[in-house]
Parts: structure tokens; C-alpha cells; sequence
């Protein structure tokens, strides 16, 4: 009697199609043009006995031959394919493999009793954690992570215009780091009805074919038309995870990153009542810079290390968090403003990385500029430049600043009106005390169902600085000037647009997926005072 002999994945090579192999299909999706919404084919991944996985092309013009054969999890014989290597310009590929095959008319595709066989029920390509950021910048794979869901009490939020549009969001972590996730859609509305089947105290995920996005400078996970999600399933990776947390003191164990509240856009007024409640919060404010402080030093000398604001001491710079001399300080922008708007005004600090967004130079490029700083110049006029402009500003609050101890705020965040309130009138910001700030929040949720996951902690505070008392003194001085001498009427704000922009489309679309990632910050047009 002669045995059916099956070949293995990693032997397949490109010349000949006479092959038959024994597999289990994993995942199964389509693939739809984003631009014209034509299907274009099916998409499959396939594993043997040795783990070893494979990408598999149905064109559309001979889907309707599998299309019913072709189940998740269905173990099957198949034979007489088309071997190809990836190309260069391959994208989002779910396998990390360098063929893939194609079925053609005379593939043969037969159902085998899964029982019988010993390929697992999954196989997955797993990276840690913090190694997804590198992946930011390369699309070429998909990848597979696992991590414990530190709040399984998340919920799918909605569109207001558009039902049809969903998304959820949540966070993974191996006990060291924290990843925020957002799945979209179908995918989203599937993981919260397997979140409340659940009724386990712990929460291990296995993500699949996940893309790698940024947001704020941080790496995030959204689903691709090829993502699957596995909830405290039986694999040795979720086996691994569950040990290594239990190891961790509960005193010890990583928190749990909140997820961002939406900002509200509140006046100046209103941000001057808002409570405790608010401590270490952000809050948006459309302003207008009425005065640039030239009277404080517009850079801070900070630690190559720590970011820290670094201290002279016997003539050379000395980092107090780091305990070490500092040869040659790091320049960071620190910019103190008066800023206002028709309820009232704010002292602000702009933040270096706004402001080298905005310049597209940074600190060592002003100083080293003589238009911008000379025996007869001594504040960048480009800095001074900012009076009279228009932004909205997202502010981190305090526990000083809701406490009233401290009247400077921190900035992390200066946007383009036009760009962040789209066709939102000025007028429309919303008062605290005639309507509450959850309907406001409720309001921008809806307009936010687009926006990437949330981040952690920013990235771009500003650094507690030992000058602080001497700044605040020096703003609130000219704040008494500034009060004396002119109105706190601000200028007209610029006309806001509502035109939506057209968003650039892949005509290739082998791997379709929902593009609800948030658009780069805008860099803000300078425009001459009239």
C-alpha cells in the first residue's frame, strides 16, 4: 500500500506546481479595492504540522470554485498551486515568509478530518511588546503580539452620523509595557461581545496579522481586513504571560494607563473655574497670543540624559536628577506668552516641540542664526512673531493651576483653528455653567470616532523648572500692564473652513482595511498682520 506522502511548507520552491500539502486554514478574508470597493479575491493563511505558515491568493475570478470550502479551522488536502516569491513592493504581509502561492483552475481543494491530523488549531509569529516600534516605519508584515487587557470594561463607541462606523479601544501589557489597541468596525463589535461572554477575573488576548501605527510618538495596534483576536486560549505563549505576572508583586505590577478622556474645548473663563476634578486632565482653549514675554530667556539648557533643566554650579552646567556635569547642554524651546480670548486671558508656556513643529528649526538653529539673535538682537524675532497668531491649545492642568496657587499654564498641544474645529464656530464653545462639559465631551466623541488609540503619558511635558517663581512673577506683571493699557477684546478670529479634504487611496488592494488612523498635526501658516 502506498501512503500519500504531503510536502511541508518550507520546502515549497517556484518550479513546479505539483505539489500537495496537508493544511489547516487559519484565517480567511477578503480582499476589497478601498477606491472602487471591487472584490478583487480571497485571502488565506494556511499551516502544516510543522507550524510553519503560508500565505494563499484566490483570484476573484475563480473564488466561486472554494469560496464554500474555505472555513476558519477546516483542515484540507491541497495540490496543483502556483508557487511565487514576495516582490519588493508587497505590502502588509500576514506572513512572515518569503513565498506565497496562487490557486489557479486545476488547484485541488479537499476537506480532511481534522481529528486525524496533528496540526494545531493556531500558529502565530509573536513579538514582544516593546519591539513593535519597529515595525512603525516598516509596513511590510502584519504582526501577532499577546499581552494581558488591563480593563476589560471597554465598550464600543458610535458614530453619531454614520451607525455603520464603530470602534473600541483597550490596552495589552506583558507586566513591563503597555500598548494601546483599536479595532474598527466588525472587528470591534465581535471583541466586545467576546469581552462579555467572559466572566474570568484575567484577560489574555493573542492579536494576529495586527498593523503598527503612531500616535504621539508611541507605537499602537489596529486591525487589518487579516486580524483575528484569541481570548484566554489554550497556547504556551498565554501560558508563559500567566506565569510571568503572577511573579509580580501587585505593589510592583505596572498600572493601568488610563485612556484619554476627549478634551473638552472650554473658554478661558471656564478654565479658570474648572475644580480638582480636572487635576492632570487636558482641556483645549482657541486663543489668541497677545503678547510674547521677551523679558525671560526664550530656551532652557537641559540634560542630554534626562530632559532636565540643568543648573550651573562652579561654572559648569550639572544635571541635580542625573548627579553628573553636563558638557554641552541640549537647547529646548520654552516660550512664555499672554494669551487670550474675548472671556479673559492666560499665562501659557509653549512647548519645544510645538514650536519647532511650527518653525521647523530648533533651538540651536535660532541661536546660531544672526537675523534671529546678534549683539543688537537678543529675542529670535521669530519667536516674537508668534503675537497676534491664532491657535487652539491643549493645556495639561495642574494640581497648582485648579488649586489657583499657580496662574501659569502648561501647553502640550498648539493646532491650526481651522484644522481642529473644522465647522465648529468660536462662538459655540461651551460654557460650563450653562451646559456640562459631558455633554461637550459626548459631542466631540462623536466627531473623534476616527482618532487613533490614545497614548500613554506625554511625551512633551514641560520640565519643572527652578525659575518658576521668577517666571510667574515676570508674566503677571505684564499681565497688570497689559490689563491697564488695553482691552481684552481678542481680534477676529480667521474664518474657519468646512471643506473635507480628500484623503489619498491605494489602488492596490490586496489587503483592504478601515483607514481610521488620526491625521498628522498641521503645520501652522504664518500670515502677516494686516
Amino acid at each position: 500500500m502506498i501512503f500519500n506522502k504531503y510536502d511541508k511548507v518550507q520546502n515549497l520552491r517556484v518550479e513546479t506546481t505539483e505539489w500537495t500539502l496537508r493544511v489547516r486554514a487559519q484565517t480567511v478574508w477578503k480582499s476589497i479595492n478601498r477606491k472602487t470597493n471591487e472584490f478583487k479575491g480571497l485571502n488565506v493563511i494556511f499551516m502544516d504540522d510543522t507550524n510553519s505558515r503560508l500565505h494563499a491568493f484566490v483570484s476573484a475570478k475563480i473564488s466561486s470554485l472554494f469560496d464554500e470550502t474555505l472555513k476558519e479551522g477546516k483542515v484540507y488536502s491541497l495540490s496543483n498551486f502556483h508557487v511565487r516569491k514576495y516582490g519588493e513592493d508587497d505590502n502588509h504581509r500576514a506572513v512572515r515568509y518569503e513565498k506565497h502561492i496562487y490557486f489557479a483552475n486545476h488547484t485541488e481543494l479537499n476537506e480532511l478530518d481534522a481529528d486525524l491530523t496533528a496540526i494545531a488549531p493556531y500558529a502565530f509569529d509573536l513579538f514582544d511588546l516593546p519591539d513593535i516600534r519597529n515595525f512603525i516605519n516598516d509596513d511590510r508584515f502584519l504582526i501577532d503580539v499577546v499581552g494581558e487587557i488591563t480593563n476589560k470594561h471597554v465598550s464600543c463607541v458610535y458614530s453619531k452620523e454614520d451607525k455603520c462606523n464603530t470602534h473600541i479601544r483597550f490596552q495589552i501589557t506583558d507586566g513591563r509595557y503597555i500598548v494601546n489597541v483599536t479595532f474598527f468596525n466588525e472587528l470591534a463589535e465581535q471583541f466586545e461581545k467576546a469581552l462579555k461572554q467572559l466572566e474570568d477575573s484575567y484577560i489574555y488576548v493573542i492579536i494576529s496579522s495586527a498593523k503598527v501605527n503612531e500616535h504621539e510618538g508611541l507605537p499602537c495596534l489596529n486591525n487589518y481586513p487579516a486580524t483575528r483576536f484569541y481570548l484566554n486560549v489554550d497556547h504556551y505563549s498565554v501560558k508563559q504571560l500567566k506565569s510571568r505576572m503572577s511573579e509580580i508583586p501587585k505593589t510592583e505590577a505596572v498600572e493601568e494607563v488610563p485612556v484619554e478622556q476627549i478634551k473638552p474645548m472650554l473658554s478661558v473663563a471656564d478654565i479658570k473655574k474648572l475644580t480638582s476634578d480636572y487635576a492632570k486632565r487636558k482641556v483645549c482653549c482657541q486663543i489668541t497670543v497677545k503678547k510674547v514675554d521677551v523679558k525671560t530667556n526664550w530656551y532652557d539648557n537641559v540634560c542630554t540624559t534626562c530632559a532636565a533643566e540643568v543648573q550651573i554650579v562652579q561654572g559648569r552646567f550639572k544635571c541635580e536628577n542625573c548627579v553628573r556635569n553636563i558638557p554641552f547642554p541640549d537647547k529646548r524651546f520654552r516660550l512664555a506668552t499672554i494669551c487670550n480670548d474675548e472671556t479673559g486671558i492666560l499665562a501659557i508656556i509653549f512647548p519645544d516641540d510645538e514650536i519647532q513643529r511650527i518653525l521647523g528649526r530648533n533651538a540651536f538653529d535660532i541661536e546660531e542664526d544672526e537675523n534671529e539673535v546678534s549683539d543688537e538682537v537678543t529675542f529670535p524675532p521669530s519667536l516674537k512673531a508668534f503675537e497676534k497668531k491664532q491657535f487652539v491649545v491643549t493645556l495639561l492642568l495642574t494640581e497648582q493651576n485648579v488649586n489657583k496657587t499657580c496662574n501659569i499654564y502648561t501647553a502640550t498641544e498648539l493646532n491650526d483653528p481651522a484644522e481642529m474645529l473644522g465647522n465648529h464656530s468660536p462662538s459655540r464653545i461651551q460654557s460650563i455653567a450653562s451646559e456640562p462639559i459631558r455633554e461637550t465631551m459626548e459631542l466631540e466623541r462623536s466627531k473623534d470616532t476616527f482618532s487613533s488609540p490614545p497614548t500613554g503619558k506625554s511625551t512633551n511635558k514641560v520640565k519643572t523648572r527652578s525659575t518658576d517663581e521668577n517666571v510667574s512673577v515676570a508674566i503677571m506683571e505684564t499681565m497688570e500692564i497689559e490689563r491697564n493699557t488695553e482691552t481684552l477684546i481678542s481680534p477676529p478670529t480667521g474664518k474657519s473652513t468646512t471643506k473635507v479634504r480628500t484623503r489619498s487611496t491605494d489602488e492596490d488592494a490586496t489587503n483592504s482595511m478601515e483607514e481610521n488612523v488620526p491625521l498628522a498635526k498641521f503645520k501652522i501658516v504664518k500670515t502677516e498682520k494686516k
